[in-house]
């Protein structure tokens, strides 16, 4: 009979908890950010890695927030015994903050024997518009020696290709 009523009781508190934290979850805004991850890229000397990063500017009706980017270039290395284990080496990080239209770029180059590189785009919104949509358009570029390897192009996020339905009339 004891252990029924504290099932019971444990039971109740459980869900309790569970309605009270679903209330102030509720409650809350998330936090809107955007993130684009690039990957593992390996990069020999001579070689450039080059993100670009626009805050584009849609149209003159909506409100377009000022976006702060903070991109991250991790470097690992290749551990010499002969395996294919890589071993982190250092993060090079840059922060900016783009007003709608603006643009920045940041290039990384490798070292002397080479480096895997793994990019990775942060963006948040500035606090004063807090409700105001995030898009952001960033590309990834290998470049060697003035000619580009490998071009990830930027695509924006949602976008629907298709118009708006077309008018019962044909033309």
């Amino acid at each position: 009979m004891n252990f029924k009523k504290n099932s019971i009781i444990t039971f109740g508190l459980a869900l309790s908890l569970f309605v009270l934290s679903a209330v102030a979850f509720g409650q809350t805004e998330p936090v809107r950010s955007q993130f684009s991850l690039y990957g593992m890229h390996f990069i020999s000397v001579g070689q450039t890695v080059r993100v670009s990063v626009q805050n584009p500017r849609f149209s003159n009706s909506e409100v377009i927030p000022c976006v702060r980017v903070r991109i991250v270039f991790d470097v690992y290395e290749a551990i010499g015994d002969g395996s294919v284990r890589l071993r982190f080496a250092r993060r090079v990080s840059r922060e900016v903050e783009l007003e709608p239209g603006d643009a920045a770029t940041f290039d990384f180059s490798a070292g002397r024997i080479g480096e895997y590189v793994s990019p990775m785009v942060f963006a948040s919104p500035e606090e004063a518009e807090p409700s105001a949509p995030i898009r952001l358009l960033s590309t990834l570029v290998v470049r060697e020696v003035g000619r580009t390897i490998l071009n990830l192009p930027a695509v924006l996020k949602g976008f629907d290709p298709q118009p708006d339905p077309p008018s019962s009339q044909a033309q």
